[in-house]
C-alpha cells in the first residue's frame, strides 16, 4: 500500500515537471477530430509536447517506457507526431553495481539434499555463487535497460552473455499497471481515445505483454523456436540458449560478436547491398512462412558478422495466425503485382469492413497511390502507409497488423540505412514465389488434411439424418406405383435412377459447402467431388 502510495506520489512529481496534464488535454484529447487523425504535416509545438511526453516515461522508467513503446505501434490511438517521438524511446539507464545485481540470484533452491541427494546442482543459483559457476565472469556490465543487465561471461569454454533481471522488478511493474488502471478512465478522456478502440482489450494486450517480457523463459523459449525456423538457412545465425542455467529471471545464451550498422557506414556498398538481401528475406520468412517474427529489428538488435547476420534479444515477438498469414500474403501479392481490386478486397477483409462500408472508388484510388510510393519511390519509409489509410476510412486493424507493421517499419529503416536505393518490392518476388510453393505443397495438403480429418467426418457426420427416411419413403411410393403396373423391371430402374439423383444432390451440396469454406484442402476435396458429381450425373443421363 505504502509502495503504491510512493508511486503516485512520484508519478504525480513526473507529470507536473514535464507539465503533461495540460499537454494531455490540451493536444492529445483532440486527436478524433478528423483534420488531426489524418494530418502528417509536421508541428513544431507537438512535436515539443512528444518530446516532453517521451522524457516523462524514460524517467518513469521500465512500464512507461514499455508502454510508450507500446502505443508507438496504434497510430490509431496517439497523433502522428506521437508516434514519431515515442519511436525515440531510450532505455538505456545507470547500472546498478553487480552488488545490487546479486540479490536477482537468490532462486529457489532445487537440490535434492532434502531428498538423500549429496551434493549440491552445479546450477543451483541458491546453493552456488555466480562467480563459480562460470568459468569466468565480468562483473561489469556490457549493457544496461531498465528491465535488465547483460554480462559477458564464460561456460564450458564458451563466451555467453549473462542477462539479469533488476531486483524487485515484478513488484514495482505490478504496481505500475494496478495505478494506470485506476487512471484508466481519466486518461481515456483526456486522451480522447477513439470510442471503437477497446481500451481494456489494449490494456490486457499491454499488461500480458510486459508479463511476457519479463520472463526470460518465454524469451529462451523463443530462442529455441527461432534457432527451429532457421536452422537450414545459410548465412543466417540465431544464438543457442543454456536452458540449465536460465530462470524466469536469468538468461544464458551464446554471446554474439558483431557489428553494429552504424559501423558500416564506410562499407563497400556491395557488401552493404548482400547484407540487406539477407535481412529482407530473412524478415519476410519470419512473417509470411514462419508466422512467427521478431518483433522489435531495431539496429541494435541485428548484428553483422562476415557473411552472416544474426538476431538477438528476442523478448518481444510477434505471432500470426494461419488464415491472417494468408491475408497479409494475398495483400503482398496483390501489392507486388499493382492488383488494385484483389488489394482493396484483402485489405478490407483484414478491417473487417465490406465494400459497401466505404467509398470504394475513393477507397481503390487512395490504395493505388500507396501501391504506387510502395513500387517507385526509392528511399523512403513505406510500411506506415497502411495504418494511415486504415485511420483515413475508420478501420480498425487487428492487433497483430499492427505490430507487424510497426516491425516492418524498423526493418525498413535498418535496411534503408545501409542501401539509400532499398525497396522492400525488390525483395517480393523469391519470397512469394517460395511462399506459395510451400503454400499449395503436396505435403501441406496432406499434413492439413490429416490435421482437419475430424472436422471433414463430423460434417459428413452431421448430414441431414433423416435423407435415408426421405429415401426410403420414396422409394416405397414408386415401388407400389410400379407394382400397381406389374413392371418389376420399371421398379428397379426408377428406383436406381431416383437413389442417384439424391446421391449427387447431397455431393454436390457437400462439395459446394468445401469450397466457400476456403481452406485450400476444403478447395481440393469440394472441386474434386463437384467434378465427379458431374461426371456421374453424366453417366446416369446417358443410361436414361
Amino acid at each position: 500500500m505504502f509502495r503504491k502510495i510512493r508511486r503516485y506520489l512520484t508519478i504525480t512529481r513526473v507529470f507536473f515537471k514535464y507539465n503533461l496534464f495540460s499537454l494531455l488535454y490540451q493536444d492529445l484529447g483532440k486527436i478524433n477530430r478528423p483534420a488531426e487523425a489524418c494530418s502528417t504535416a509536421f508541428d513544431e509545438k507537438k512535436s515539443t509536447n512528444a518530446k516532453r511526453l517521451r522524457l516523462a516515461f524514460e524517467e518513469l522508467g521500465p512500464t512507461y517506457i514499455k508502454l510508450g513503446q507500446t502505443l508507438n505501434k496504434r497510430p490509431d490511438l496517439i497523433p502522428h507526431s506521437y508516434i514519431n517521438e515515442l519511436g525515440k524511446l531510450q532505455d538505456n539507464v545507470q547500472a546498478l553495481e553487480f552488488i545490487e545485481m546479486r540479490k536477482s540470484f537468490e532462486t529457489e533452491c532445487f537440490c535434492d539434499i532434502a531428498g538423500g541427494g549429496q551434493e549440491h546442482s552445479p546450477t543451483c543459483y541458491h546453493c552456488n555463487d555466480i562467480l563459480e559457476m562460470f568459468d569466468d565472469f565480468d562483473v561489469i556490465p556490457i549493457a544496461s535497460a531498465s528491465i535488465g543487465q547483460v554480462y559477458k561471461a564464460v561456460l564450458n569454454g564458451k563466451d555467453v552473455a549473462v542477462k539479469i533481471a533488476r531486483p524487485n522488478l515484478l513488484d514495482i511493474v505490478n504496481v505500475d499497471i494496478g495505478i494506470i488502471y485506476d487512471l484508466k478512465p481519466l486518461l481515456t478522456r483526456m486522451l480522447g481515445i477513439n470510442k471503437k478502440v477497446d481500451v481494456d482489450v489494449f490494456m490486457h494486450e499491454f499488461e500480458d505483454m510486459l508479463h511476457r517480457e519479463l520472463d526470460y523463459m518465454i524469451e529462451a523459449m523463443n530462442i529455441k523456436r527461432f534457432r527451429e525456423n532457421f536452422k537450414d538457412v545459410e548465412n543466417i545465425m540465431i544464438p543457442d540458449v543454456y536452458l540449465d542455467h536460465t530462470r524466469k529471471n536469468i538468461l544464458v545464451m551464446d554471446f554474439v560478436e558483431g557489428i553494429q550498422i552504424k559501423d558500416l557506414v564506410d562499407t563497400d556498398p556491395e557488401i552493404r547491398s548482400k547484407y540487406v538481401k539477407l535481412i529482407s528475406s530473412s524478415y519476410l520468412k519470419q512473417v509470411y512462412i514462419d508466422g512467427f517474427y521478431h518483433a522489435d529489428p531495431h539496429g541494435g538488435n541485428i548484428v553483422f558478422n562476415g557473411d552472416t547476420i544474426s538476431f538477438i534479444d528476442f523478448g518481444a515477438v510477434g505471432k500470426i495466425d494461419d488464415a491472417m498469414i494468408r491475408n497479409m500474403l494475398n495483400l503482398f501479392y496483390a501489392m507486388y503485382t499493382k492488383n488494385i481490386d484483389m488489394a482493396a478486397d484483402v485489405f478490407l477483409k483484414i478491417g473487417n469492413l465490406t465494400r459497401d462500408d466505404v467509398d470504394l472508388h475513393r477507397f481503390k484510388w487512395d490504395l493505388d497511390d500507396l501501391i504506387t510510393k510502395q513500387h517507385y519511390l526509392i528511399g523512403e519509409r513505406q510500411s506506415d502507409n497502411y495504418a494511415k489509410l486504415a485511420m483515413k476510412y475508420n478501420m480498425s486493424l487487428p492487433s497483430e497488423f499492427s505490430t507487424l507493421e510497426r516491425a516492418l517499419m524498423l526493418i525498413e529503416s535498418v535496411c534503408l540505412d545501409l542501401d539509400p536505393n532499398y525497396n522492400l518490392m525488390s525483395e517480393a518476388k523469391p519470397m512469394i514465389t517460395k511462399a506459395m510453393r510451400e503454400r499449395y505443397s503436396i505435403k501441406r495438403i496432406i499434413r492439413n488434411l490429416q490435421m482437419e480429418m475430424d472436422e471433414y467426418m463430423e460434417i459428413f457426420k452431421n448430414l441431414p439424418a433423416g435423407i435415408n427416411d426421405v429415401i426410403e419413403t420414396i422409394q416405397g411410393y414408386r415401388i407400389d406405383k410400379i407394382r400397381g403396373k406389374n413392371n418389376l423391371l420399371g421398379k428397379y430402374r426408377l428406383l436406381d435412377e431416383f437413389s442417384q439423383y439424391i446421391f449427387l444432390s447431397v455431393l454436390i451440396v457437400s462439395s459446394a459447402y468445401l469450397v466457400v469454406r476456403g481452406e485450400t484442402t476444403f478447395i481440393l476435396l469440394g472441386l474434386g467431388g463437384f467434378v465427379g458429381a458431374v461426371l456421374m450425373g453424366i453417366r446416369a443421363l446417358l443410361r436414361s
